[in-house]
């Protein structure tokens, strides 16, 4: 049994950013936030599989850095 950790920043553009915060005003979903997070977890998944890495269970945990930045964290067990 191993641990795995694998850690992401995915960011955006100012543009972006100013389009999600008027959504986030009228109660929209946050549609290029939902799109970081899958481009996050996209990348680990990937990497997972470059690695040849089977996971017995596994977390994520994703925390906001600054406005338009954000971490992803795969953490977990391997198999």
């Amino acid at each position: 049994m191993n641990q795995i950790t694998i850690v992401k920043v995915v960011s955006s553009n100012f543009i972006f950013d100013f389009f999600a915060k008027f959504q986030n005003l009228i109660g929209k979903n946050l549609t290029k936030y939902e799109k970081m997070v899958n481009k996050g977890i996209q990348q680990i998944q990937q990497e997972l599989k470059d690695k040849n890495i089977t996971l017995k269970w596994f977390r994520y945990e994703i925390t906001q850095l600054t406005n338009g930045a954000m971490v992803i964290m795969l953490y977990g067990e391997g198999m």
